[in-house]
């Protein structure tokens, strides 16, 4: 496929319209006893009468206002053109408002497709594009629909493009797979290729479900249902149907949650292909990320806290184009031993093999007097919001006091969970910081993708020699533990040298 010169597929057109049409549908609903009222004059005086209530001049209205959308869209599809020329791609939009958005292929830093139930039925792909741009970091850049032999094509094109301008002629951009939706089929071509099951897939839901929700939903059975078998079902509607309805909202968020990432992550396959790795998921929306790994700004080891109880880990990249959008997942891997989690990653991720998290040193032990120095402010200030409770709201004497001392208490728990997930290790390649509170996380990266690193220093810690900060990337943060000031210094030292 040599230089294009295309539209987008036309329907399109019809994707924006539906976004009209369910306005149209919350702004009816609201008026829901007006439209049963015209209904049933339709049924008992006809059109007629239909004409004097004046809803049919209302009906005539909503589809003159369809007629305008869809005129406005079918005129913006028209004089909106994709040009790939070269090593350029172009988004030229000859509207009233014109523009003109100008991408270097070698600046793409994400190549997702993806197919709503929508686009599947009409045959098309959304093809996604983002680029290393801090100001673009959180939103997509190019979102382009072409039928789906054409998407296919198009996307081979541009990442055989992005691959011979890093040099990687050698091996081929993309396997010969028919589409996205049969990633799998790569391993018959001698990849490792990781398929979830659907086990795999429960179980990581379950793993990352939020640990609250969880005690809450179980919870709030199993005291309903002792309830229930000691005293009635009649007697617990009448005496607690508030939280009966309360638990009821509980449990379905839980199954709400566990069902949304199964649908989310179905079918979780990925592998790595020459300098590109590729991800495929989505049951009722089908997405497929095409990441070239040298875009990649570092990679993040989760642990929610469930996992944590389980000795499990979950395997996140950070980079411009995965994950920013709402429903978008940055994962390479699901919930896994460290066994596993190992395996995955030697074999998606090799370049960032150096980094042994497992041999992660603990913050200097001065952070713990540094926090306690720090909570110092909040043991005073619930003092005084006691004092404020008793002699001004006159609360009894039990919540005035319980709840500044909950408050406090729940404060202090955090600094202690920091300390205990806080840790470090400073390579030559890179570094490898941990942090979070009930979850744990694990940030790798290597010194030339760190942009800024901020280095703090609080009395008590300047007193002791250590400090702590954050390491920023292009679209991401991570703390930086307590660690000797003269080391941070180094490590300054490493970024500014892009050191390896």
């Amino acid at each position: 496929m040599g230089n294009i010169k295309t539209r987008c597929h036309f329907s399109i057109i019809f994707e924006s319209l539906w976004k009209f049409w369910l306005v149209i549908i919350l702004i009816l609903l609201n008026e829901l006893d007006a439209i049963i009222d015209i209904v049933q004059e339709l049924g008992t005086g006809g059109i007629k009468s239909l004409i004097e209530t004046g809803g049919l001049w209302g009906l005539a209205a909503i589809l003159l206002l369809t007629l305008v959308v869809f005129f406005i869209q079918f005129l913006r599809w028209r004089k909106t053109w994709v040009i790939l020329d070269d090593n350029l791609l172009v988004v030229e939009k000859n509207t009233l408002n014109k523009s003109k958005n100008t991408i270097a292929i070698e600046n793409i830093s994400a190549v997702n497709m993806e197919r709503n139930l929508f686009e599947r039925l009409v045959g098309t792909y959304r093809i996604k594009l983002d680029t290393n741009s801090m100001t673009t970091a959180n939103e997509t850049d190019v979102s382009i629909v072409f039928r789906e032999d054409f998407a296919i094509a198009f996307r081979k094109t541009l990442i055989e493009r992005m691959n011979a301008l890093k040099g990687n002629i050698e091996e081929p951009a993309l396997s010969k797979e028919r589409q996205p939706d049969e990633l799998f089929k790569a391993g018959a071509e001698g990849k490792k290729v990781f398929h979830s099951t659907p086990k795999d897939m429960i179980m990581h839901a379950l793993y990352t479900l939020p640990l609250f929700s969880l005690i809450i939903a179980v919870g709030g059975i199993g005291g309903a249902a002792w309830y229930v078998s000691n005293f009635g079902f009649i007697s617990f509607i009448r005496d607690f149907l508030g939280g009966f309805i309360a638990v009821a909202f509980m449990v379905i968020g839980a199954i709400y949650n566990l069902i949304k990432k199964f649908i989310t992550y179905y079918d979780f396959t990925a592998y790595r292909d020459g300098k590109d790795l590729h991800i495929r998921c989505g049951l009722i929306k089908l997405r497929s990320y095409t990441i070239p790994v040298d875009k990649i700004n570092a990679i993040e080891i989760e642990q929610p806290l469930i996992s944590r109880i389980f000795k499990k880990y979950n395997v996140k990249v950070v980079t411009v184009g995965v994950g920013d959008e709402d429903g978008e997942s940055s994962n390479i891997t699901m919930s896994l031993s460290k066994e596993q989690l190992k395996e995955q990653l030697e074999e998606l991720v090799p370049e960032y093999g150096w980094a042994d998290f497992e041999s992660i040193q603990k913050e200097e032990r001065g952070g713990v007097t540094v926090r306690l120095v720090k909570s110092i402010k909040w043991h005073i200030f619930a003092i005084l919001v006691a004092l404020l409770l008793v002699l001004v709201v006159e609360l009894p004497l039990w919540a005035a006091v319980g709840i500044p001392i909950f408050a406090d208490a729940y404060i202090n728990l955090l600094y202690v969970l920091s300390h205990k997930a806080s840790g470090y290790l400073v390579m030559d390649e890179g570094l490898v910081i941990s942090g979070g509170y009930f979850q744990k996380t694990y940030m790798i990266c290597t010194y030339k993708k760190m942009q800024v690193l901020n280095i703090t220093q609080h009395p008590a810690s300047r007193r002791l020699d250590i400090c702590d900060g954050a390491v920023m990337l292009l679209n991401s943060a991570m703390g930086l533990p307590y660690i000797k000031t003269n080391l941070a210094f180094e490590i300054s030292d490493k970024i500014i040298g892009g050191t390896k």
